[in-house]
């Protein structure tokens, strides 16, 4: 997995979070056609899921993060 992208995210209460994207490269003769999956993760190494291209969901708390 490559680190593709770094943001950064609040949550309601206002918390502050750091949002690391990394995806996984697909072997093909033109990689830019087949980039692969993303995965998000906290910078604690949380598991988030994406509802959006702004919205998230800290899988282990269900918490809303949103991206700035």
């Amino acid at each position: 997995m490559d680190l593709v992208e770094k943001f950064d995210a609040k949550g309601k209460t206002g918390a502050a979070y750091h949002v690391e994207v990394y995806q996984t490269p697909i072997a093909a003769l033109d990689p830019d056609l087949l980039p692969g999956a993303k995965t998000y993760k906290l910078a604690d190494g949380r598991a988030l899921d994406p509802l959006s291209d702004a919205k998230f969901k800290i899988v282990q708390t269900g918490e809303k993060i949103y991206r700035l």
